[in-house]
């Protein structure tokens, strides 16, 4: 039973890893995307 709850803990552990790691990729991405995107608009309005 001890080595179930051992194991248990190491899965949740290694899913709020991911799930941190994702949060953090997810927040990137939308930031990166919407500082992308008024440098786009900025470079055809120059063109």
């Amino acid at each position: 039973m001890g080595n179930l709850i051992e194991f248990l803990r190491m899965v949740l552990s290694y899913l709020m890893v991911f799930g941190v790691i994702a949060v953090v990729s997810a927040a990137g991405a939308i930031v990166g995307v919407k500082l992308w995107k008024p440098k786009k608009k900025e470079e055809k309005s120059v063109e």
